[in-house]
């Protein structure tokens, strides 16, 4: 007997009660389908399952109740079972255990029997419906097996035609492939090309067949191409790619993008090499065209910015480097960044050096930025606050300028190493026993007043005179390894490499400058050519693109300013020199939110009876790093950066200040005046007049204590407009001084018209007093400018006073006051009023 589903407690009770047959029969179908589902891989809902259940249960309750038994149903139910993929191991022997259990409990026959006979007949449906299921899976098993072998059949018939086909295609693609495909041994013979590889080479395929493909090398190989070849037929490599030339059979250059690729045997063993090659001439020829016209100026031919940075930053690397970028592509990024004409370089230049620049004897910081020194000479005449000139300015070094008449070289013989001040901030490691053969010299010309022939005659005759220019210029070349380009505007640069680079980039400026010295005839028309040269020179792997520039573009402008048509040698003191106004620049704003201003103050003494009539502020910069700075120093930079006007205030501000504080101090008889310098940033400020009001409210100081001092180059031609906050000053009370009198126009008829109360007579009328005998044409020039003066009602101050023989002197001639240190130096302001204590009192 088959086996019964382990225990009964799943099993719905059987009922007598009103449930229909119906009811059983799905109930009967409920527990074979809970009993199925875990044994087979039925993966349908399990109410689905069920209704699919029904009818076959529905035809074993009816072959259980025929008379006589027909098994024939139950067959046909062992069958549908196998179709329902109800075939699994454990699917049959469950089947029975339900048929067994619950067939004649659900579905009993209509007429009554005994219980052996129910179940001899359940026993015969069960044996029926197991061999229907035999042999529906035999069936099955053996449909599946004749369908693989027609299947295998089919396979094999259809491979063997893929093969052929396969065959037919490869041999079509080899042969009609743009392409070019060629197969060689590992010895590097050729065994197979296609017709591509043919027209490539310009030959017929079959002489190319048995020729080894070592023998077709080229010139231009990389380096390292056959190392990598080599890599490959060893089984170091499986594959490599790269641009390759060749030579055709006309002996033209036939470039190719060639790939290499190794072919082993099923063991993993190296057989053959196949190479694809994809003719790229004329994409080369595209490239290269491309490729020259990004590094190549548009206008002039000659190389642009974007190739000589290339040049640049190889010779500065080393040859290494040169080697690796001989043939690299453009970095046009990086050579936008570091364009002259923005602060890329500059800034990335002034901020590595500026760390660097430790301010030595020639440096501001050292000299003029120093405190006054005791002594005589002429460091005793106080600069003034708001002098204009070249207090500021890069002085030329001496011995390092040269013009076009005078090509004298600097000391030394040819081959002898550059120093560091001949080669400035880039010859890092010049006079340390450097390798010379690794020196490089570069040179920046600018030519002078070239925006006058664009604005003048025009853009056109502007770009012939550039492309004539250029042309001279290439012909300064005299080797090689020279290179001149065109970054851009009216701007060149030339590099040199060699042993005696720093004297060649010397003798090429002067061969430039010789070359530009013949006027340039354009449009019947002759046109004068200026330059001025910067040359810098430097080592190889010690120094850095932006510090070279910054040298080379340093020295331009010591040439520019030297009066142009000239070069000028990069020297450390001028670097250092510029990278200290950079740092001051910067340091300024800050430097008035911080408080590190200060203002001493210098004596006004009357000379009639040696009494104190006031003082001149003095404005000092106590700099974190640098020290104690004068005026000179920063009042320029103040005036470019627009902070003259916010720091003139403040100056006015403390100045009134110290005015009151002095009246305060019960100091008798004529109230102490003071003098403050303005800037002609301030004199165009329109609220000039407003804010020195309000300077004199807020400190309650009177207008007659208070004089402003004006240089004379600021108002000698000044039209009405530019004089009249002077004029509502003077109306208010205010004095006005006209300072350095005698170092501009000196138009004495111009006095007349312009609102001033006081001249200050410039030092240098006044030096030939300070020895005994006095020097008779300073005696009658000063007697002159006196008399005039006090016929125009104008008093007369003499600054740089250093001895008592020159303070007689200038007593006599009839001068009202003076200053200098034969009275007293700048100093805080408590010493003022100690000394017009002392002077009152000996009076």
């Amino acid at each position: 007997m088959t086996a019964r589903p382990s225990g009964r407690q799943d099993a719905e009770p059987y009922s007598t009660g009103p449930e229909s047959e119906d009811d059983r029969l799905r109930r009967f179908a409920r527990i074979w389908s809970r009993a199925i589902r875990p044994s087979t891989a039925i993966s349908v809902p399990e109410g689905e399952f069920v209704e699919h259940l029904v009818p076959l249960a529905r035809r074993l309750r009816d072959a259980l109740r025929t008379m006589p038994l027909n098994t024939q149903p139950a067959y046909e139910v062992g069958q549908a079972l196998v179709a329902a993929r109800c075939d699994s191991a454990g699917g049959l022997p469950v089947t029975l255990g339900v048929l067994d259990a619950y067939l004649v409990l659900y579905c009993p026959p209509r007429r009554p029997m005994p219980a052996e006979e129910s179940r001899a007949r359940c026993a015969r449906l069960q044996h029926a419906l197991a061999a229907g299921f035999a042999h529906a899976l035999s069936e099955r098993a053996k449909g599946e097996q004749e369908s693989v072998s027609r299947e295998a059949l089919a396979a094999r018939a259809a491979a063997e035609q893929a093969l052929h086909d396969s065959e037919a295609r490869f041999q079509a693609v080899f042969d009609g492939a743009v392409i070019g495909v060629g197969v060689a041994d590992l010895n590097g013979q050729v065994l197979l090309v296609n017709d591509a590889v043919a027209r490539m080479f310009g030959r017929p395929g079959d002489h190319l067949l048995g020729e080894n493909v070592v023998d077709w090398a080229h010139p231009e190989d990389a380096p390292t191409a056959m190392e990598i070849y080599h890599e490959l037929i060893t089984g170091q490599r499986e594959h490599f790619r790269m641009e390759k030339p060749y030579y055709r059979g006309d002996g033209s250059v036939l470039w190719t993008n060639l790939t290499v690729t190794l072919l082993r045997d099923a063991h993993g063993k190296p057989q053959y090499q196949l190479a694809l090659m994809e003719d790229i001439t004329e994409q080369r020829r595209l490239r290269d065209r491309l490729r020259y016209e990004a590094t190549h100026d548009e206008l002039t031919g000659l190389p642009n910015r974007t190739l000589f940075f290339e040049r640049l930053d190889a010779v500065i690397a080393g040859p290494a480097a040169t080697e690796a970028t001989e043939f690299a592509e453009p970095h046009t990024a990086d050579a936008d960044r570091d364009h002259l004409a923005g602060a890329g370089w500059e800034a990335a230049a002034l901020a590595e050096a500026e760390a660097e620049a430790i301010p030595g004897s020639s440096s501001p910081a050292a000299t003029d930025h120093a405190p006054v020194p005791d002594g005589h000479g002429p460091a005793a005449d106080e600069r003034r606050l708001w002098r204009r000139g070249t207090d500021g300015a890069v002085a030329p070094a001496p011995g390092a300028a040269y013009g076009p008449g005078d090509f004298a070289r600097p000391p030394g013989p040819p081959d002898e190493p550059a120093t560091d001040r001949e080669a400035g901030g880039c010859a890092t490691g010049a006079g340390r026993g450097a390798d010379e053969a690794t020196r490089f010299g570069m040179c920046y010309l600018d030519l002078d007043g070239f925006r006058a022939v664009n604005d003048s005659l025009g853009h056109i005759v502007g770009d012939h005179l550039l492309i004539a220019v250029a042309e001279r210029l290439q012909g300064c070349l005299t080797s090689p390894s020279q290179i001149v380009a065109r970054p851009g505007g009216d701007e060149f640069f030339a590099l040199t490499v060699g042993p005696s680079a720093q004297r060649d980039a010397i003798d090429l400026a002067e061969r430039m400058l010789r070359a530009l010295a013949e006027p340039v005839r354009i449009k019947d028309r002759d046109l004068l050519v200026r330059a001025s040269i910067g040359v810098a020179s430097g080592t190889r792997g010690e120094t850095t693109r932006a510090a070279v520039m910054r040298s080379v573009d340093i020295a331009m402008y010591r040439a520019k300013a030297a009066g142009g048509n000239r070069y000028e040698v990069a020297d450390a003191a001028s670097d250092a020199r510029v990278i200290a106004r950079h740092s001051l620049t910067n340091g300024l704003p800050a430097a008035l939110e911080k408080g590190e201003f200060f203002i001493e103050y210098q004596p006004l003494v009357r000379l009639e009876d040696g009494t104190v009539r006031g003082a001149e502020a003095l404005v000092r910069w106590l700099h974190p790093v640098h020290g104690v700075l004068g005026p000179d120093q920063f009042i320029t930079l103040a005036e470019n950066t627009g902070l003259i006007v916010p720091l003139g205030r403040w100056v006015l501000a403390e100045a009134a200040r110290q005015a009151r504080a002095w009246r305060d101090a019960g100091h008798d008889g004529e109230p102490l005046r003071v003098n403050v310098n303005l800037s002609p940033c301030q004199l165009r400020y329109p609220d000039l007049v407003s804010d020195t009001v309000a300077v004199l409210d807020e400190a309650g100081l009177e207008p007659a204590a208070l004089c402003l001092e004006v240089t004379e180059n600021d108002l000698i031609g000044a039209d009405e407009e530019a004089l009249r906050p002077l004029r509502q000053l003077a109306d208010l009370g205010v004095d006005i001084a006209l300072d350095d009198f005698g170092t501009g126009y000196s138009n004495l008829a111009y006095l007349r018209r312009l609102p001033v109360s006081t001249l200050k007579l410039d030092r240098s009328f006044t030096l030939g007093m300070q020895r005994a005998p006095a020097d008779p044409v300073d005696v009658k020039i000063v007697e002159g400018i006196v008399s005039l003066a006090h016929t125009l009602d104008l008093a007369v101050t003499v600054e740089g006073v250093e001895t008592g023989s020159q303070a007689e002197h200038l007593r006599m001639l009839g001068c009202d006051t003076a200053q200098g240190w034969y009275y007293a130096r700048p100093g805080p302001p408590d010493r003022l009023h100690e000394l017009a204590l002392t002077d009152v009192a000996s009076g």
